[in-house]
C-alpha cells in the first residue's frame, strides 16, 4: 500500500525493503527482497511475513515454529558476562598469550553448562567466537578455563548476593537467544529482569551495540533477535531489531 493510504500507526513501518498491507482487516508487515534464479533471466521477488501491526501494541512478530526456534542459541548470559566481566576474566588468565580470550570464552561455557565439549559450545552464541581447539582435559588451558568459570561465579555472587535473585537472573539471561548466523545481534531485557538488575545497581543500559528498542513492549524473557537492515522510526524512537518471542 502507498504510505499516504496507511493509518498513522502503520506508516512508520513502511520503509525501504518493507511493505505494509491490509489483510483480512489487519495491517501486516512484509519484508520484500529478490534473488537471482539460474533458470530465470529476471530476479524472483521474495515476500516474507514479519508480523501484524497493532494500533496499541505496535509490531507483533510472527510466531516461530519449533524448527525455526532450533536455529537460535543462548546469547543473553554469555553476552552479559562478557560485557560486564571481560577485563576481570582476562586478568584471571594473566593476559599470558593471544589465546587468553579463548580461555575466557571456554570458561563461560564451563560456567553455564559445566562442560566444554563441542556439543555444549554449540548451545551458545559463543560458538561463533571459539576457535577449534584440542581437548582441554589435563592441560594448562583447562586450568585457566576452570579458573574463569570459578571467577564468574564469584563475581555474580558479589553483584547479586541473594541466591534466589541470582539464580533467576542467570536463568532469565540464559533464556535470551539469538540466531547464530546473525552478526553482532542487539539485545534487550524484559522489564522484570531489568528491575531486578537495577535493584543491585547493575546498569544494563537496556540496549547494547547502540541499538534502541521500545522497552515498554518487551514483556517476555525468551526472545530471538533479528536486526533490520534499516531502522524503523516509531514516534521519536528508532527500532532496528525485531524480537521473536517463544
Amino acid at each position: 500500500m502507498k504510505k499516504e493510504d496507511l493509518p498513522d500507526f502503520a506508516k512508520p513501518y513502511k520503509t525501504k525493503g518493507y511493505d505494509v498491507r491490509l489483510v483480512r482487516g489487519s495491517y501486516q508487515l512484509f519484508k520484500i527482497s529478490s534473488k537471482r534464479v539460474p533458470e530465470k533471466s529476471y530476479p524472483v521477488l521474495i515476500q516474507e511475513y514479519v508480523g501484524t501491526i497493532d494500533p496499541e501494541k505496535g509490531l507483533i512478530p510472527k510466531k516461530i515454529t519449533s524448527e525455526q526456534a532450533s536455529a537460535f542459541v543462548e546469547y543473553g548470559l554469555s553476552h552479559f558476562i562478557l560485557s560486564r566481566y571481560k577485563s576481570e576474566l582476562l586478568q584471571v588468565c594473566n593476559f599470558d598469550n593471544s589465546e587468553s580470550i579463548q580461555s575466557v570464552y571456554m570458561g563461560i561455557v564451563k560456567f553455564m553448562y559445566g562442560h566444554t565439549q563441542q556439543r555444549f559450545i554449540e548451545l551458545s552464541y559463543l560458538q561463533t567466537m571459539i576457535k577449534p581447539c584440542p581437548e582441554l582435559k589435563g592441560s594448562s588451558s583447562a586450568k585457566s578455563v576452570a579458573k574463569v568459570a570459578s571467577k564468574i561465579s564469584s563475581l555474580l555472587k558479589e553483584d547479586i548476593p541473594d541466591t534466589a535473585d541470582r539464580d533467576y537472573v542467570i536463568a532469565a539471561l540464559k533464556d535470551i537467544k539469538a540466531d547464530a548466523s546473525c552478526e553482532n545481534p542487539a539485545i534487550a531485557y524484559s522489564d522484570e529482569l531489568t528491575a531486578l538488575l537495577d535493584k543491585y545497581g547493575i546498569d544494563t543500559g537496556l540496549i547494547i551495540n547502540n541499538s534502541t528498542i521500545l522497552a515498554d513492549h518487551l514483556r517476555q524473557v525468551s526472545m530471538a533477535i533479528s536486526p533490520l537492515k534499516k531502522p524503523i522510526k516509531v514516534g521519536e524512537k528508532r527500532v532496528d531489531t525485531l524480537l521473536h518471542f517463544f
